[in-house]
């Protein structure tokens, strides 16, 4: 006699104490399909060479895990993890393998699958920006009562490209006579740029702004930082009240040291001390 608990699946006639939707859990996984044949479409920047969806910088196996669990999510309502196993490029399309895994019923779920990429090749917001000039702002680099060293600005454009983060640029640069001009992307970016000369040289830098035009009914300014290196460098002699300092070397950040050429003493002037003293 059968037990009255026992429970038959209608598709395959398992005899079952738990059914998945009406079917035994085997059935029930053969009818969860997470990896559904599909094109997914990035664009790829053909100046830059970087990848991006809409205006968003990203890269295809972000672009593929990211869809994939978004149609998990749509279809059957539950969270899922996807990862790309392997990835194989071509001119225009790209082959992605992957691994899909989510949690239906209770019921553990693991899927391989694969997906095609198709890659549109276009120009990103960023390289057209730069190809047209677009600049918010210039960092005007300049000395206290002499002109910077090409050495002096040559560590002043590292640093200055060193401190850009995405999707910041530099749009150009001008040498001048009594300094070096670099037009930044956005204000933020100037900031950070002047602050970077600022901690390695010494000195300091103060901002203004010109208004420009009007773009949908706001205001467009220009945003100028002057950045001021201080008016000696090493090797320089500095008087400072009654005392007579060499400089040594430039403390980043925080001064300077050097030595007090009456009494051979070391020393360290602040930042706040060095704004008081005079090149001799």
């Amino acid at each position: 006699m059968k037990d009255k608990w026992t429970k038959f699946c209608p598709k395959c006639g398992t005899q079952t104490d738990e059914l998945f939707d009406s079917l035994c859990v085997d059935c029930f996984k053969r009818e969860i399909k997470l990896i559904e044949p599909t094109v997914i479409s990035v664009s790829i920047c053909r100046t830059c060479g970087c990848y991006f969806k809409g205006n968003e910088r990203t890269s295809i196996e972000a672009v593929v895990e990211a869809t994939i669990r978004k149609e998990i999510g749509k279809k059957y309502g539950c969270d899922s993890e996807v990862e790309i196993k392997e990835l194989k490029m071509e001119d225009t399309r790209a082959h992605a393998v992957l691994i899909a895994k989510a949690e239906l019923r209770g019921v553990p779920l693991t899927e391989n699958g694969d997906v095609e990429v198709v890659l549109k090749r276009e120009s990103c917001e960023r390289c057209n920006r730069i190809a047209g000039g677009y600049y918010v702002g210039i960092v005007q680099i300049r000395a206290d009562d002499r002109i910077p060293t090409d050495d002096e600005l040559a560590i002043a454009e590292k640093v200055a490209h060193s401190s850009l983060i995405e999707p910041e640029f530099i749009s150009k640069e001008v040498l001048l006579k009594e300094g070096l001009d670099i037009y930044v992307s956005s204000m933020d970016c100037g900031r950070r740029i002047s602050n970077a000369i600022v901690r390695r040289f010494g000195g300091s830098y103060s901002k203004s702004q010109k208004l420009y035009g009007r773009k949908d009914g706001r205001n467009v300014y220009r945003i100028s930082f002057s950045v001021r290196m201080p008016g000696f460098r090493v090797g320089d002699v500095l008087e400072i009240g009654d005392k007579r300092i060499s400089v040594e070397k430039m403390v980043e950040g925080r001064g300077i040291e050097g030595v007090d050429i009456d009494t051979d003493e070391r020393v360290f002037l602040s930042k706040r001390e060095t704004m008081k003293a005079k090149r001799v």
